[in-house]
């Protein structure tokens, strides 16, 4: 009986859909078809209202790239953040690599499309984490070595009048030319 399966009628949770009534309707379509019962927004902003007032009625978010300004597309990052039980798919994406893109890096999960949800591909886990920073060297400056003494953070890194010279954006003179 490892060849049998049967039919799951449960449902996938509740999905707001966001963009035009025309890109709305294809969404919801699919959306259905894949057990999710749809919700309509007509544009980014009701949708975030609509999902601080019942964060966890849904669990998916349709976003039309058709429907929003490229400004608009920040309502991603604001979802991840917010909500990070929300998924955030993108539908329309024809003609918009840009936008297309900047929802990926923004954090989007992935696209919407006739055959269903298809999830991006991350590289790993090591490819989430920055690289930590290295030191740029000061030309005409030695190279720390062990035998130097550490900094004492208590130590002023400038006198007073150097201080000064600075936020009065003045030249700086040196001790000898000050008594002069």
């Amino acid at each position: 009986m490892s060849g049998l399966t049967l039919p799951v009628d449960r449902t996938s949770g509740r999905a707001i859909v966001i963009g035009t009534a025309s890109c709305r309707a294809s969404c919801a379509g699919i959306l259905s078809r894949l057990g999710y019962q749809a919700v309509n927004a007509d544009d980014p902003y009701l949708a975030m209202a609509e999902i601080c007032q019942r964060p966890l009625a849904y669990r998916t978010a349709a976003l039309s790239l058709a429907s929003v300004y490229r400004e608009e597309l920040c309502f991603i990052s604001a979802i991840k953040r917010r909500f990070p039980h929300i998924e955030v798919w993108l539908a329309h994406t024809d003609g918009r690599p840009a936008s297309l893109a900047e929802a990926s890096r923004l954090g989007a999960d992935g696209l919407l499309s006739d055959e269903g949800l298809h999830r991006f591909a991350l590289a790993g886990p090591s490819a989430l984490i920055a690289p930590p920073p290295q030191p740029i060297p000061v030309p005409d400056q030695p190279a720390p070595t062990a035998a130097q003494p550490d900094l004492d953070p208590a130590e002023p890194l400038l006198s007073a009048d150097e201080l000064k010279a600075l936020l009065d954006d003045q030249p700086v003179q040196t001790p000898e030319e000050h008594q002069a």
